[in-house]
């Protein structure tokens, strides 16, 4: 008797377990989801080498994304040197969103913390940083 008491509630006691496995499952996903929409901007290495030779250069690569993007809408990328002069240099995003430029890294580059802003309607939507070390 107490066998089958105990399958009767074991078989109550599932369904609501389930329901908030599900439920927690569901918004950790739309929650994911949500993140991946974000607005961001990144740089493919966090530190490069001042190059030895002015003939020589390395590109820096600068992805991201803009939530919301309006196909065709003019997209600002900052850069502020470790002198805290700007260049402000202007490109535009795939109709998703993404952005994909790059720089050039020269042995003229100031040495230093580079931080680079993604800019979209006046509004600084997010930002990263490069350091360049000195050359050896």
């Amino acid at each position: 008797m107490q066998s089958k008491l105990d399958r009767v509630m074991n078989k109550k006691l599932l369904l609501p377990i389930l329901s908030v496995i599900i439920i927690v499952g569901i918004s950790q996903l739309a929650f994911a989801e949500e993140l991946e929409k974000a607005s961001y901007i990144t740089v493919d290495k966090e530190q490069f080498k001042q190059p030895q030779s002015k003939y020589s250069g390395e590109q820096i690569t600068i992805t991201g994304f803009i939530e919301e993007y309006t196909r065709g809408d003019t997209v600002f990328i900052i850069v502020i040197y470790p002198d805290g002069t700007q260049e402000k240099m202007q490109t535009h995003a795939t109709k998703k969103g993404e952005i994909h430029t790059m720089i050039q890294v020269t042995s003229d580059s100031q040495i230093g913390v580079h931080n680079i802003i993604l800019k979209y309607r006046d509004i600084e939507m997010a930002s990263t940083t490069l350091e360049i070390l000195e050359r050896q």
